[in-house]
C-alpha cells in the first residue's frame, strides 16, 4: 500500500556565514529579518502554527509587539494614483535584479517578478524590501496563509479522488512531485455607482390564430406575441472588493476556480507573514487592473439594470454608468502550486491557502469517456425503439 503521506521537505542545516563581500551597485542586498535565535537561520511562515519557525533547528518564534488589526488595511483614491504615478501606471518592471543573500552572501540575478524566493545557495528565504526595489505601488495588506503544506497536499488528493473521468489508478497513487509556496499579487476596486438605463419593454400577449390542417378542417390556436414599449429607470449601488489577479504566472483556469480570497480577513501588510514564502511582483500594471475591475462592475450593472425593465422580457438594454469614490488596494493571497507527474506528464493543481479550495489539472481516463458514450448510445437506440411502436 503506498504511503499518503505529502513529499518531505529538503533536509536543512544551517549553512555556515561566510565572509561579507562588496557587491557592485547594481545589486540589492535582501532584508535581514526574521533571524532565529537559537541557530542564526532565518524563521518561516507557518500555516499549520499560525508563527515563524526556524526550518532548520525547528525554534518556534515569539510575536514582538501585539499582531497587526484588520481594520487597518489603506485603501488608496484610484484617480489620484494614476495621475501622480504616471506612466508608472500603465508598464510594469522589466528590470533584472543581482540579490545579496543576507545569510551567505552569495550574489543570485532574479528577475523582476519576485520579492522573495529561497537563495539558489544556502536554500535561506531572501526577501526584497519593496522600497529598495523602487517598486511603483507596494503591498499594503496580506492575507496570511492558513493551510499547511499537509493539508494543500491531502486537498488535492481527494480533488482528483472526487473526478469521475479521471483514471482509476491516479487516486491510489503518491504522485506529488512539487509543491511551492507563494504569495500572489492581486488589486482589488471599490466605487459607487449611479446609473440610468434605456430599453424597450416586452409584455406577453395571446391572439387565436385559425388555420387549416392538412385533411382541410379549420383549426385554431394560441399564438403569443410582445407588445414593446419604452422604459427607463435608475440603478444606485456600492461596489466593494472586486477582485483582480495581478499574476500572469499561474493558468487562469485554475485561479479563477480557487477564487474569491476572503478580503475582509487582510491585515496590513508585515513581512512576518511571507517570510519563506515565494513572493510574486504583480505583472498586470494597475491601469489594466482598473480596466478589468471596472469591466466586472459594468457587467453586474448591466445585470442590475436588466432585471429592473418592467413586463416579461427586454431588448436594446443600454446603460450609462457614472462610477465615483474610487478606490483600490493592493495585496498579496497565498496558494500552493503542486505539480505531479501521471505516465509521464506533468500536471498542475493549486490549492487557495486561505479558504483550502483546491483545483487541477488530470488526465481524463478514455475508457471511462467510452463507455458514457456506450450507454448514451444505448439510450437513445431504446427511445428510438419505443417511439417505433
Amino acid at each position: 500500500m503506498e504511503s499518503t503521506s505529502p513529499p518531505p521537505l529538503p533536509d536543512k542545516t544551517a549553512p555556515p556565514p561566510l565572509p561579507r563581500v562588496s557587491g557592485s551597485a547594481s545589486e540589492v542586498r535582501s532584508l535581514s529579518r526574521h533571524v532565529c535565535p537559537e541557530c542564526g537561520g532565518k524563521g518561516e511562515w507557518d500555516p499549520a502554527k499560525k508563527q515563524l519557525v526556524c526550518p532548520y533547528c525547528g525554534n518556534i518564534f515569539e510575536r514582538v509587539g501585539p499582531p497587526p488589526l484588520k481594520d487597518a488595511v489603506f485603501e488608496r483614491d484610484l484617480d489620484l494614483a494614476i495621475a501622480e504615478l504616471g506612466v508608472r501606471a500603465s508598464t510594469i518592471d522589466t528590470e533584472t535584479r543581482s540579490v545579496q543573500c543576507n545569510n551567505c552572501h552569495a550574489v543570485i540575478v532574479r528577475g523582476a517578478d519576485t520579492v522573495a524566493q529561497h537563495c539558489d545557495f544556502c536554500g535561506s528565504p531572501e526577501l526584497l524590501d519593496y522600497t529598495e526595489i523602487n517598486s511603483a505601488i507596494r503591498p499594503e495588506s496580506v492575507l496570511p496563509a492558513q493551510i499547511s503544506k499537509e493539508q494543500a497536499y491531502h486537498s488535492l488528493k481527494a480533488y482528483l479522488a472526487s473526478k469521475w473521468f479521471a483514471p482509476g489508478d491516479l487516486k491510489q497513487r503518491n504522485m506529488v512531485d512539487r509543491m511551492h509556496r507563494v504569495y500572489l499579487p492581486y488589486w482589488t476596486f471599490d466605487s459607487s455607482a449611479e446609473c440610468p438605463w434605456t430599453a424597450e419593454s416586452g409584455t406577453y400577449y395571446y391572439e387565436t390564430v385559425t388555420e387549416r390542417d392538412s385533411e382541410g378542417r379549420t383549426t385554431t390556436r394560441q399564438e403569443r406575441r410582445t407588445r414593446w414599449s419604452p422604459a427607463s429607470g435608475h440603478v444606485s449601488t456600492a461596489f466593494d472588493d472586486i477582485l483582480v489577479s495581478g499574476s500572469k504566472g499561474l493558468d487562469g483556469e485554475l485561479l479563477v476556480k480557487i477564487e474569491p480570497f476572503p478580503t475582509k480577513d487582510l491585515i496590513p501588510y508585515e513581512t512576518t507573514y511571507v517570510s519563506g514564502w515565494q513572493v510574486e511582483q504583480y505583472q498586470v500594471p494597475l491601469v489594466d487592473a482598473a480596466r478589468a475591475g471596472f469591466g466586472t462592475m459594468h457587467g453586474i450593472l448591466q445585470e442590475m439594470c436588466g432585471r429592473e425593465v418592467p413586463g416579461d422580457t427586454y431588448r436594446g438594454l443600454q446603460i450609462y454608468p457614472e462610477f465615483s469614490d474610487k478606490t483600490f488596494k493592493h495585496l498579496l493571497a497565498p496558494v500552493w502550486l503542486l505539480a505531479y507527474r501521471y505516465r509521464g506528464k506533468t500536471w498542475q493543481g493549486v490549492v487557495n491557502a486561505v479558504t483550502g479550495t483546491t483545483a487541477a489539472k488530470f488526465p481524463i481516463s478514455p475508457w471511462k469517456v467510452a463507455l458514457v458514450v456506450v450507454l448514451v448510445l444505448i439510450v437513445i437506440f431504446v427511445f428510438i425503439g419505443l417511439g417505433g411502436r
